[in-house]
């Protein structure tokens, strides 16, 4: 992940997705047969895997950046990742069917590995890396992104410019996009991995009530990020806003509604109340975040996605009281603050070191 949104930006992002699925697709179609051999090589195969994974994002990004308008960005990212929360709520039960069938566990590796090659058939075929090479893509269409996104004589003038790596890292509107993202982060994973753990240890809660009590909070999050990227964008395509309030507006909403709704979840549901838990995981919703900003925003997501098991097992070890409200409050103070932090500090607007070098000729950098 920390080299391939630059690789996206600079030499398109198509193939380079490619190669990271197909990456996935072949340690997922092995896992089965390597499992059966040999341990240390199956761990090696899911390390393999994960170079696969960690292009998957920043070059999505990248690819959006070159096919929506500004004004549509936020209506597009809330589409193409509604896919997280269809994987996070449904694969369970695709996973459920699949082991209790005849065919036994090793299926649904097979199954996953191909849905991955026939998604990739279909994006070698339909898809470009720029509108302009597209044959799919109408005249009209053509002209109007070619208007609307930035072109590739501004791309090329960019490449020259460099890479600004230190404003890339430390710039305070950077790092507030970037706290967000590790706040965001460590949630998702607590929340994927540990909330059937929650429902049994604390809730007692029966297993055939699990799975949707599971599916409340990614469902939620489906309908409420769409909701709010088509208002978003409706109000900037029409000036009705201004852009930096409405991103601080719309992630201080998500990152301190967050924060609120994991303090109550701490202390309202019992095991005398458990539907409270239902009420407040339906109103659970997190905000989700082109090219080389994705790579180094997803490695914030990676650090947090390691640091949540990690926090559980130590206050495992340690055998610490009121487990989940430690937890749950840990999650809500760092979302709270990271809310803060990018109310202060976030902008939506192009930073003036992002900005095209008055000095660099267009149809010099053209040539």
């Amino acid at each position: 992940m920390a080299f391939s949104g630059y690789l996206a930006d600079r030499y398109g992002p198509k193939m380079l997705l490619v190669a990271a699925v197909i990456d996935c697709v072949v340690f997922t179609m092995i896992g089965p047969t390597l499992a059966e051999r040999s341990y240390p090589a199956f761990f090696a195969s899911r390390a393999m895997m994960g170079i696969g994974i960690g292009c998957v994002q920043p070059c999505i990004n990248s690819m959006a950046s070159k096919w929506f308008p500004s004004y549509e960005k936020s209506t597009a990212g809330a589409l193409y990742t509604t896919g997280n929360q269809l994987a996070s709520s449904f694969t369970s039960f695709f996973v459920a069917e699949l082991c209790a069938s005849s065919l036994g566990w090793p299926s649904f590796f097979y199954f996953f590995g191909g849905v991955g090659l026939l998604w990739s058939v279909f994006w070698i075929i339909f898809v470009t890396n720029s509108p302009q090479d597209n044959r799919w893509t109408g005249e009209q269409e053509k002209e109007f992104l070619e208007r609307e996104v930035l072109s590739r004589k501004q791309k090329d003038m960019l490449v020259r410019q460099g890479l600004p790596i230190r404003h890339l890292l430390f710039n305070r509107t950077m790092q507030a996009i970037y706290f967000c993202q590790f706040a965001f982060s460590l949630c998702a994973v607590i929340m994927q991995s540990f909330l059937p753990t929650y429902f049994k240890d604390h809730l007692f809660l029966p297993i055939h009530l699990n799975g949707l009590y599971n599916i409340a909070p990614f469902f939620t999050q489906i309908v409420s990020k769409n909701i709010a990227a088509i208002l978003s964008d409706y109000l900037k395509k029409r000036e009705l806003v201004d852009s930096d309030t409405l991103v601080k507006f719309f992630q201080g909403c998500g990152s301190i509604g967050v924060s609120i709704i994991l303090f109550l979840l701490a202390w309202l549901p019992s095991c005398e109340n458990p539907a409270v838990a239902l009420y407040l995981l339906s109103a659970y919703v997190a905000p989700q975040y082109s090219g080389t900003i994705s790579s180094i925003s997803t490695g914030y997501a990676t650090v947090a996605s390691l640091a949540g098991p990690n926090i559980i097992a130590l206050i495992d070890y340690l055998d610490l009281p009121n487990k989940w409200l430690i937890v749950f409050g840990l999650c809500a103070t760092i979302q709270f603050c990271a809310g803060c932090f990018f109310i202060c500090f976030g902008q939506a607007k192009i930073q003036p070191w992002a900005q095209p070098k008055d000095s660099i000729d267009l149809t010099t950098a053209e040539k």
